[in-house]
């Protein structure tokens, strides 16, 4: 009887000890986490007169913008006040890399900016903005109720994923009005498979988080052919390589499009936006904080022909 409530007390202390250990681990995670997260944060404040000057001192801008060095420091201000306000996958960093490459597109050339993916509409209000600066118009497509149930075959895709980066459409909305330019966008709700068949505007820029294999491809299968001659497509997922690797792959772009493969700037680390990760993204810790972009264009070429005779 004794021995046996002796082991019970021993049981019960281990369980607290263990109880204890992961309560401190937690913790230490938590605090770690923080620290990297205002160490970004705060990076981001420190950096931003570089960032302004080195992206957006370019020739290529388009003269028809008026874009006139204050009106770009204010357009940068509100880029950064945005990501600093909603919760975003990709900093302000990104979006003004986004916004240097619209700019560059002369205005005589027809097009819309698609955003696939909007999450809580931290990147709608900044692509708001831009689209207000050059004149065009940003059509969102979004369930708006998450991500969707995995497709076989894809990598990805998960069952407890289904639902993840949910923003309601109201939250959105909210957002955009409060931080971009609601009277630039139209939100055309539902899965990809659903709606992005029946788009039919000319597009110079796409930007697509849409985490799934299978939602890239409805993407890129669907908004390619409606690509301008130098029209950009811009995703987030670039730390994964294989992810990345449609943008290179033969087979996929001579089934679906008769056409070599356009490549991707920046697969696997990102386009050089002032942020610090190294990659490969399962060997990151948390002081690197991957949030730039990586970026392709309809004219760009990914096709290796150079195989000399053995």
């Amino acid at each position: 009887m004794a021995s046996t409530m002796l082991d019970r007390g021993r049981e019960a202390l281990a369980g607290r000890r263990a109880a204890l250990r992961q309560r401190y681990n937690m913790k230490k995670f938590t605090m770690t986490f923080t620290v990297a997260d205002r160490l970004a944060r705060t990076w981001e404040l420190v950096t931003f007169p570089s960032t302004v000057l080195f992206l957006l001192w370019n020739p290529r801008i388009h003269k028809g913008y008026g874009l006139t060095w204050p009106r770009r420091l204010a357009m940068a201000r509100r880029l950064l006040r945005t990501t600093r306000n909603v919760e975003t996958g990709t900093s302000y960093k990104a979006h003004l890399a986004m916004a240097t490459k619209l700019l560059e597109i002369p205005p005589s050339v027809e097009g819309v900016v698609v955003e696939c993916g909007c999450y809580l509409g931290g990147s709608t209000a900044n692509l708001s903005i831009v689209c207000d600066i050059v004149g065009r118009d940003l059509i969102v497509y979004d369930s708006f109720e998450g991500l969707p149930p995995p497709e076989p075959g894809d990598i990805y895709a998960t069952v407890e994923g289904t639902g993840a980066y949910r923003g309601e459409l109201e939250v959105v909305q909210d957002h955009v009005r409060r931080f971009g330019v609601i009277e630039r966008c139209t939100f055309r709700k539902g899965w990809f498979s659903d709606t992005l068949p029946h788009h039919t505007e000319p597009v110079v820029l796409a930007f697509l988080d849409v985490d799934w294999q299978s939602s890239l491809h409805d993407c890129i299968l669907n908004l390619w052919p409606k690509l301008t001659d130098k029209g950009y497509v811009f995703i987030d997922e670039y730390i994964l390589v294989d992810y990345c690797s449609l943008f290179f792959s033969e087979k996929y772009w001579r089934t679906y499009f008769d056409r070599n493969p356009p490549g991707l700037i920046g697969a696997g680390i990102g386009v050089g936006v002032g942020q610090y990760y190294l990659g490969p993204s399962h060997e990151r810790f948390l002081a690197q904080k991957p949030s730039s972009v990586a970026f392709t264009r309809k004219d760009l070429s990914g096709f290796w022909n150079y195989y000399p005779e053995s």
